[in-house]
C-alpha cells in the first residue's frame, strides 16, 4: 500500500471514528459526552427564567436562548440548524425558507470561558432566531459545518393562539387509579379557522412537567359541535390518564465549602469537588407534601461574586439508594440529564453495601431528580399521589388542507395543586 494511500485510508477511519455512529434523534439528546448542561429558555438572568419552557408565542415575548458547556479547554466551531416538526416529532415537510428568515445555518459566536473553577470549560450561547411559523422545532448543533458530527439536540416549540383551550385536571375515573393518577380534560373552541373534519385536523397534545418521556400526543375527541366550533376530549377511561408521580427529591451544591440541603459530605478529592448524597430510599405509602421544581434544576455558585455559569465547579456528585436489588434497570432521571434512560443514568448495584448508586458530573447549583424502574410500574420506588403538585401543558396542532406541516395554534399551561 502506497503513503498516500494509507494516509486517505486513515483519514476515512478516524472521521468514522469521530462521528460515524453519531444518529440524529428527533429528541433531546447530547451526543458527545463533554457536553454537560444543556439548557434552553426565554432569555433572562433571573432564576424563574431559566425554569421556564422552551415554549414561545409568535412574534411576542422574550427571546429563547441555548446554552451549554463544553468541557474540554479549548472553544470549537459550532453550528446549529433548524427542523420544523409535526406533533408527534417526526420531522414535517417544510422547506427551511418557509420558517427561517435566513439561511440555514447559524454560527454559534457568543461563548466564554470558565474561571475560577477547578474543572476548565467552555460556555456557549446561542440566541434562537425569529421564525416565521409555528410548531415544533429542533435545534441541531453540529461541528465545523460537518452536519454530521453532531453534538446535541434539543426540542422548543413556537405558538400562536387561534384557538381557545381550556383545561381540567382531576382524579381518575377508574375506582382502582382515583388516589394515583390525575385525569386531564380539555376543551377546544377553533373559531375561524377553516376545518372539513375537525376530528383529524387537530391534534392535542399534553405533556407533564416538561417531561420528553411524560407526554399523550392525539387525545381523541369525545364530543364535537360543528355549529358552536366545539370540540372536547373528556375521555372516561385511563385514556386522559397520568400517573400523579411524587413530589421530586432535590439537592443543593450551590456551595463546595459545606454541605448543603440533602448533601452528607461534600469536598475536593485530588483537587476536584466531589459530594455524597444522603441515602435515598424507597417513598414513604403517605403522601409528604414540599416544594419542588417539578423535576428541574438551576445554576447557582454561592461562592462567586460573578455569574456562576462561569465560575460554577462541575461536582462528582454520587446518588445512593438503600432498595434491594431486583431484576429491571433503575435510573436516576431529571432535567439535568434530559430524561434519558441510558447507560449513564442507570444505577450500578453494590453487593458489598446492598444498595444501589450512580455518580453524575453536575454544574453547581439546585437540583431536583426521581428514581424511574424500567417496568411497567416505573414509579414503583417513588409512588403515585393524586395529590402532587403538577403543571400540565396543553398544546393544539392544527394541519390545514395541503400544508405540509402541523402548526402549533393553542398552547395553555394548567397548574394543579399549586403551591406557589
Amino acid at each position: 500500500m502506497t503513503k498516500i494511500k494509507l494516509i486517505l485510508l486513515v483519514l476515512v477511519l478516524s472521521t468514522f471514528n469521530s462521528y460515524g455512529q453519531k444518529e440524529l434523534r428527533y429528541q433531546d439528546r447530547v451526543y458527545e459526552p463533554s457536553i454537560k448542561s444543556v439548557q434552553l429558555y426565554p432569555q433572562g438572568t433571573s432564576i424563574q427564567a431559566s425554569l421556564s419552557p422552551a415554549v414561545k408565542e409568535l412574534n411576542q415575548g422574550a427571546q429563547l436562548t441555548l446554552e451549554f458547556d463544553d468541557l474540554r479547554e479549548d472553544a470549537d466551531y459550532y453550528f446549529v440548524y433548524f427542523i420544523h416538526c409535526n406533533a408527534d416529532w417526526t420531522p414535517s415537510k417544510m422547506r427551511p425558507t418557509m420558517y427561517l428568515k435566513a439561511f440555514n445555518e447559524f454560527e454559534i459566536i457568543n461563548f466564554e470561558f470558565s474561571s475560577e473553577s477547578k474543572t476548565n470549560y467552555v460556555h456557549y450561547s446561542f440566541p434562537i432566531p425569529t421564525l416565521k411559523e409555528t410548531g415544533n422545532y429542533l435545534a441541531v448543533v453540529y461541528r465545523d459545518r460537518k452536519k454530521e458530527d453532531l453534538i446535541l439536540s434539543k426540542r422548543f416549540s413556537v405558538y400562536n393562539n387561534q384557538v381557545g383551550v381550556g383545561g381540567n385536571i382531576g382524579r381518575s375515573s377508574s375506582v382502582s387509579n382515583r388516589q394515583t393518577n390525575q385525569r386531564v380534560e380539555v376543551t377546544l373552541n377553533y373559531g375561524d379557522l377553516k376545518t372539513f373534519d375537525p376530528a383529524k385536523d387537530f391534534t392535542v397534545v399534553v405533556r407533564q412537567n416538561e417531561r420528553p418521556d411524560n407526554l399523550k400526543i392525539g387525545l381523541n375527541p369525545t364530543f364535537i359541535d360543528e355549529n358552536g366550533k366545539l370540540i372536547r376530549y373528556q375521555n372516561l377511561g385511563n385514556e386522559n390518564d397520568f400517573p400523579a408521580g411524587n413530589e421530586f427529591r432535590l439537592f443543593d451544591i450551590s456551595t463546595v465549602n459545606s454541605s448543603g440541603r440533602n448533601v452528607a459530605k461534600i469536598g475536593f478529592n485530588e483537587n476536584k469537588p466531589v459530594a455524597q448524597l444522603m441515602i435515598d430510599k424507597e417513598r414513604d405509602p403517605a403522601f409528604f407534601q414540599f416544594l419542588d421544581l417539578n423535576g428541574k434544576y438551576y445554576i447557582r455558585d454561592l461562592e462567586s461574586l460573578r455569574t456562576g455559569n462561569l465560575t460554577a465547579e462541575y461536582v462528582d456528585v454520587e446518588f445512593l439508594l438503600d432498595y434491594p436489588k431486583i431484576n429491571e434497570n433503575i435510573y436516576v432521571l431529571g432535567e439535568f440529564n434530559l430524561w434519558q434512560k441510558n447507560d449513564e443514568s442507570r444505577l450500578q448495584y453494590d453487593p458489598v453495601n446492598s444498595r444501589y448508586y450512580s455518580k453524575q458530573l453536575l454544574k453547581q447549583g439546585w437540583y431536583n431528580y426521581t428514581y424511574s424502574v424500567e417496568s411497567l410500574q416505573p414509579n414503583m420506588i417513588e409512588k403515585n399521589f393524586f395529590d402532587t403538585e403538577n403543571v400540565y401543558e396543553v398544546f393544539v396542532y392544527y394541519r390545514p388542507m395541503g400544508a405540509r406541516g402541523d402548526q402549533l395554534v393553542g398552547y395553555s399551561r394548567i397548574p394543579y395543586n399549586a403551591r406557589r
